[in-house]
């Protein structure tokens, strides 16, 4: 009912009109809103081209990605007040990196980095110089470099171990612990689609020689209908006994066509829950157990395993019983569901039912197969080759092949390949070759891991005759190969014994070694050390023209020596007028 009536008089309206004034000046004020703890890291619109805790290779990815619109120099901001604890300048990794201590005990962690505000990128500057060394990891106390929220302290980049411009952004507890800050809501990123998988891994366990090992049984393809996953071949899964599941799930993003991993998994068996993981926080003591979540087996390797392996201590999974692995009895039929989840919600369905079908025989192990058993030591040794694999290297019973090839061109040795299907070594192996080499040329002698792509590594190797050993962390081929060529120096935006352009501030090298890699290397203006950028990604080394150090307008010698992992050495001499 109204309060004014139709034959309400002047001063009853007057009186009313006095009554709600009061009434609104004496209520008490709504409660303001607190400002977010955390701003967002650049004033552009955020996008992610990669999300927490995706799977990559030896590593569960350790923050997020922004995008910056495919160009350098976003200006990059603190996301609360605290001061920088930490200065990182590498060739690799997170390049260039900014790390903040924050109030509340948390650190904000910001990667590949074109260059940070002048005032610390001149401190960190004169500290190389100090040092004389490229490389720096520096921490600094409260004093050095204060910041508010929402203050400027560099420019996004592509610097170190980064294939695409973009801003590696982590949030880290005070345990150093990174966390998922999208899932945790402390940034909102546009997402209404679904996660999705388009096959489905059924795992059987054979026994062979007495040990259980797990093995692909089919491949059964998905179809997606809204949110709903089925299998294309019907809604029955027959299994011939114990076995778990893995699946090529991905998600996606709106306005993307990007892939991301997917954060939320669950496995329910007659509706109890057997299986979930959620990336939500983690250690970076535990980040290479993101291999053993990995199938290798596939050729791409993104399909995951809804299996904890007995030696996994990744500490994303929360409820797992008998390590996500389906048992039924004979004839028995069971319903399961597996719900995938991304950081926003969205949630797809994989619904079937799980039958147990005849038991299968077990097999034998073919001929020169090894069975290695994870939580014992494994030793391999035949035909001039040894390996010794620690406990703690698996993370699962494994069959290990080992195949003598011709050896490479300009190898010592014959190659052995060295084949375990399921991961990579968690820990260190020890790889120990027989090569028959002249004394005068062994310390040039390197033992190399040769990838199914061709892509070479060389160990450091050390000799006790007969045998070269060295440690890995690889499966691959190995054999042993002589290097005696020393890294390639090449000017690239200079001629030696020239004049520099009058706006050329850059002196850039390309140095590149044939097998054993940069172990060291220095350059030198007029006989004083000189910082050289290196940018391993390209092998450049770049010297940016100093004033306060070099005069200018005048003719110098420049010098630039390389050496490589096995002790060859190239120098650089030139004059140069800068």
């Amino acid at each position: 009912m109204s309060l004014v009536t139709r034959h309400s008089s002047p001063l009853s309206l007057l009186r009313l009109s006095i009554a709600t004034f009061l009434l609104l000046l004496l209520s008490p004020a709504a409660p303001a809103q607190p400002a977010p703890y955390y701003t967002p890291p650049m004033k552009m619109p955020l996008a992610l081209s990669a999300n927490f805790a995706e799977l990559r290779s030896n590593h569960l990815h350790s923050g997020v990605d922004f995008r910056t619109g495919g160009k350098e120099g976003e200006p990059v901001y603190a996301v609360a007040p605290g001061y920088i604890g930490r200065v990182v300048i590498r060739p690799d990794g997170y390049g260039k990196a900014l790390y903040l201590w924050h109030s509340n005990g948390t650190m904000s962690v910001y990667a590949h980095l074109q260059s940070f505000t002048p005032e610390v990128m001149s401190w960190a500057k004169n500290l190389q110089y100090k040092r004389q060394s490229f490389y720096l990891d520096a921490e600094l106390d409260s004093s050095t470099f204060p910041v508010k929220q929402g203050e400027f302290i560099g420019y996004s980049g592509n610097s170190g171990r980064s294939f695409g411009p973009h801003l590696h952004f982590e949030i880290r507890d005070r345990s150093q612990q990174p966390f998922n800050m999208v899932q945790r809501g402390i940034y909102s990123i546009a997402d209404n689609t679904p996660p999705t998988a388009g096959s489905l891994l059924v795992y059987r366990f054979d026994t062979v020689q007495g040990v259980p090992l797990s093995a692909i049984d089919k491949t059964l393809a998905l179809k997606q209908q809204n949110r709903a996953l089925r299998v294309a071949a019907g809604d029955t899964v027959s299994i011939g006994g114990p076995a778990y599941f893995a699946l090529d799930m991905r998600d996606r993003m709106n306005g993307s066509s990007s892939t991301y991993g997917v954060s939320r998994c669950e496995l329910h068996l007659n509706d109890a829950l057997i299986f979930s993981y959620s990336m939500d926080i983690f250690s970076f003591d535990e980040t290479r157990y993101a291999n053993a979540m990995l199938d290798f087996s596939k050729k791409p390797s993104n399909f995951v395993r809804l299996y904890v392996a007995p030696g996994n201590k990744l500490s994303v999974y929360q409820k797992v019983k008998n390590c996500g692995v389906v048992s039924l009895k004979k004839n028995e039929v069971a319903k399961a569901s597996i719900t995938l989840t991304d950081d926003a919600g969205n949630k797809s369905v994989l619904a079937f039912w799980v039958k147990q079908a005849a038991a299968k025989r077990a097999k034998k192990a073919v001929s020169g197969q090894n069975i290695l058993q994870w939580n014992k030591s494994n030793t391999y040794e035949a035909n001039g080759f040894k390996l010794s694999i620690p406990v703690g290297v698996l993370y699962e019973n494994s069959p290990l092949s080992v195949h003598i090839s011709d050896a490479a061109r300009g190898s010592s040795s014959v190659a052995y390949n060295v084949t375990q299907p399921l991961t990579p070594p968690h820990r260190a192996v020890t790889v120990s070759i027989r090569a028959s080499v002249s004394e005068a040329l062994r310390s040039k002698a390197t033992i190399v891991c040769m990838d199914k792509n061709g892509g070479k590594e060389a160990l450091g190797t050390d000799y006790q005759a007969p045998y070269f050993t060295a440690s890995t962390r690889s499966w691959g081929s190995f054999f042993v190969e002589i290097d005696t060529v020393a890294p390639q120096i090449t000017p690239v935006n200079f001629v030696p014994g020239s004049r520099l352009g009058a706006n050329q501030i850059r002196i850039t090298f390309k140095v590149k070694d044939n097998l054993s890699g940069l172990k060291t290397y220095a350059g030198y203006i007029d006989g004083s050390w000189a910082l050289f950028e290196y940018d391993v990604k390209n092998d450049y080394m770049t010297y940016e023209v100093d004033p306060a150090r070099v005069k200018t307008g005048a003719q110098h010698t420049l010098t630039f020596t390389a050496t490589d992992g096995v002790g060859n050495k190239e120098t650089f001499l030139c004059e140069l007028y800068f």
